[in-house]
């Protein structure tokens, strides 16, 4: 069960990479938490969540996957324009499907970028 845990996610991870959500095998009812945004459920709001970030987003290093049971914690480092932050995701999978996200980091490198960006735009 382990491996086809970890298939799954992986599979999501490509996704991610390739900024392309809509070939992630997520449930339908996919529910997605994180530091920066309220809880989102359902495919379409998670999708739409996530063409929001992906601009954001420069690449993807994965270091490695936990797996028990229906449940995967991967680690990871993501590349952003504001710095590379090292992120630990935990996924419910079931039926081959992610059936929820829970996304932990510390967000104070994104908030003070965004906040610095919007400094220099209005200082324009």
């Amino acid at each position: 069960m382990g491996e086809e845990v970890i298939r799954t996610v992986e599979a999501y991870i490509s996704a991610l990479a390739a900024k392309d959500i809509s070939v992630a095998p997520l449930h339908p009812d996919v529910t997605f938490e994180s530091p920066l945004s309220p809880p989102i459920q359902g495919l379409d709001a998670v999708r739409q969540a996530f063409a929001g970030f992906f601009p954001a987003m420069k690449g993807i290093h994965v270091s490695r996957h936990i797996a028990n049971g229906e449940w995967c914690a991967t680690l990871f480092e993501m590349e952003t324009p504001f710095c590379t932050l090292p992120m630990v995701d935990w996924f419910h999978v079931v039926d081959g499907q992610i059936k929820s996200i829970r996304v932990y980091f510390d967000p104070r490198p994104i908030v003070e970028g965004l906040s610095k960006a919007a400094q220099a735009e209005v200082s324009k």
